[in-house]
Parts: structure tokens; C-alpha cells; sequence
């Protein structure tokens, strides 16, 4: 049986132009439908899209197992998240979800790739230097489209060489698939200028850096959420001057980045619903459009999922007021289409 056909609220964002665009056999038609149901609300959104996830960790990044997972994702469409770019997973466990209609749309990485000792013990993978790059086409050759590399740590030195970096991300894009790079240090130029495709956190950013990004299309998704929350008891005061200076850094380039054409992307790694990220992004300096954006069209097109185009499958959320105006609602969607089905 064909999904019910809908015809979509004319208003469609992030931009506000108005469209009329209809759902036929679950994808997106400019063409009238027959016997079109008009779905709730008066705003269209692409589906949005959380890019720095990490679907298998669950409260106090414990790891769950494959069943629980999946649930995980099955919980999210509702919201009105309907992809995913889950950037580090225990093991491959991410790489083994049978996929499944009920389910955003997923793009993964396998685990983390740091040498001993410098990133979280039960989560990542020690690899050490000559190995580092095995193992990298190893996680693509088991599925995963990006390869997440732990590129530095606490001390704020690279864990890898810049010119072994640069071999890596090489070999990974000759495989056809894209690296990601923790950064939270001053080294960050080096890792720019390996060839990573993103930078998660990207703490040690600075207006140079900024140019470069845009040149060579490299993403930042600047996590706010995440450096925001709070700090693990006993956290000595050194370490909460280190945070705040990530966060007012990031506070004093977001705004700039955008307006140089970086590609800033909204995730929330562990720290809560990717509409709070987009209002953080907001209070960051970002406009409700851009903050948008960096949720729907823009990770949409960085990831290669389509937004709201001719032919492309329904991920659609509509809302009876405007989120540039009201972010909020973004809490409460009217509707929600996965595929054209109607998830609520």
C-alpha cells in the first residue's frame, strides 16, 4: 500500500520562501497530488540533522549494547531529527545496526582512533603510529563513511604527526570515505592543513584559520552543548579557565566563520537535544537562519542527504510557528515525515 499523499505548509525554511510542495509514494513532488491530506502546521523544515552524535553512549558516556543502540535511534525521528552523523562508537557497534525504516538516517564512523593513552580508556581504540592507517581502512572496508581520529588531547599536543595525519586522511578519501578530527588545542593549523573534512570542537580555532576552512571546505561543528555543561566534581579551576576560554572563543568566531563560508555544523555530541544546540548556537552569535541551517540545508548538503528537493525522499517537520523567531517550537513540532510516513 502507498503512503498516504500530503501537501506540505507553503512557508518553507530555513530560508522562508514560499513553495508548494506535495508528497507522492513518499517523496518530495512540485506536482499537484491527487487526494493530498494537508499535513499540520504552517512552516516546512528539512529533517533535522544532528552531526556530532553518539548514538551508542548513554548517560555518563556508558556504553550500550546493539539492542538498546537501536532504540536509541527509534526515539529520535519524533523529535524531528531524522539523520545522524554518529562520529565514534565501543567497537564497530554503530557499523553493525541492521538498518531500519523506523530509524533516522545514519552516517557512521567506527571507534575512535587515538595512541594509548590519549583518550578515554574504555571507548577508543590504541593505535599507535604505524598502525594508525590499517586501521582506518579497516573501519572503511567494515562500512564506515567517516573515520574519526583523535587528533589531539588534554596536553593540546597532536597525537599523531602532521605529515601521518596527512597520510591517513590521503588514504581515507582514496577509499571513499571522509575523517573527522577531535581538536580541542592549539595545533589546530596542523590538522587544517592534513586535509580532515571536519573539526569537532575546534577549541583552538583562530580568525587565520578561518580562510583556510572556507577554502577548502573543511566543517566545524563547534559542540557548544557539550563544552558548555557541567564539569565533572572536582574539577580543579585551571580546567574551567580552559573551558571558558574555549567557549568565549568560539563565542568571538562563530558569527565571523559563517560570514567567510565555513561550514558550521550543529551537534550535540552527549549533551542533550539538537535543539538546544541550535539555540546555542544562537546565543553564540548566529542568527535564527543560520542557526537553522547549520542543523538542516547546510549539514544536509555537507553530508550529501538531500534537503527539500524535486524527487528526494520526504524528511520533512513542520511547526505552526516560526522557529527564526521563536526557537523553541523547535521542541514541538506539528508533524513529522520519515520517508513520507508520518512518524506524529
Amino acid at each position: 500500500m502507498s503512503p498516504q499523499p500530503w501537501a506540505l505548509p507553503t512557508t518553507v525554511l530555513p530560508d522562508g520562501h514560499e513553495r508548494q510542495l506535495w508528497v507522492v509514494d513518499g517523496r518530495l513532488t512540485s506536482r499537484p497530488a491527487d487526494a493530498a491530506e494537508l499535513l499540520p502546521g504552517r512552516f516546512t523544515l528539512p529533517g533535522l540533522v544532528d552531526a556530532h552524535a553518539h548514538v551508542s553512549l548513554g548517560p555518563g558516556q556508558v556504553p550500550l549494547d546493539l539492542s538498546a543502540t537501536a532504540d536509541a535511534l527509534r526515539r529520535l525521528p519524533v523529535t524531528g531529527v531524522l539523520a545522524v552523523r554518529d562520529v565514534g562508537s565501543p567497537g564497530d557497534l554503530v557499523l553493525d545496526l541492521v538498518p531500519d525504516a523506523a530509524q533516522p538516517r545514519i552516517q557512521a564512523a567506527g571507534q575512535w582512533l587515538a595512541p594509548e593513552g590519549r583518550y578515554y580508556e574504555r571507548l577508543h581504540r590504541a593505535v599507535a603510529p604505524d598502525d594508525v592507517v590499517t586501521a582506518a581502512l579497516a573501519q572503511v572496508r567494515a562500512g564506515a563513511g567517516w573515520v574519526k581520529v583523535v587528533a589531539d588531547w588534554t596536553d593540546g599536543d597532536l597525537s599523531y604527526e602532521p605529515s601521518l595525519l596527512e597520510q591517513l586522511v590521503r588514504a581515507v578519501h582514496e577509499a571513499g570515505a571522509r575523517v573527522a578530527a577531535h581538536t580541542q588545542g592549539p595545533a589546530i593549523s596542523d590538522i587544517i592543513a592534513a586535509g580532515v573534512d571536519s573539526l569537532e570542537h575546534g577549541c583552538g580555532l583562530d580568525t587565520d584559520d578561518l580562510e583556510v576552512l572556507a577554502a577548502q571546505g573543511t566543517a566545524w561543528t563547534p559542540t557548544l552543548l557539550a563544552l558548555s555543561g557541567p564539569l565533572p566534581a572536582g574539577a580543579t579551576p585551571e580546567r574551567e579557565a580552559r573551558r571558558q576560554g574555549w567557549l568565549d572563543n568560539s563565542r568571538a568566531l562563530l558569527a565571523s566563520a559563517v560570514a567567510q563560508g565555513v561550514i558550521v555544523l550543529a551537534g550535540t555530541d552527549t549533551a542533550g537535544p539538537i535543539t538546544a544546540e541550535i539555540a546555542q548556537l544562537i546565543d553564540y552569535g548566529l542568527t535564527p537562519q543560520q542557526a537553522l541551517r547549520a542543523a538542516t540545508t547546510d549539514a544536509r548538503d555537507y553530508l550529501g542527504l538531500p534537503s527539500l528537493d524535486e524527487g528526494a525522499v520526504a524528511d520533512v517537520i513542520t511547526f505552526e510557528t516560526d522557529p527564526r523567531e521563536d526557537p523553541s517550537v523547535l521542541a514541538e513540532p506539528a508533524a513529522v515525515l520519515l520517508g513520507g510516513v508520518r512518524v506524529r
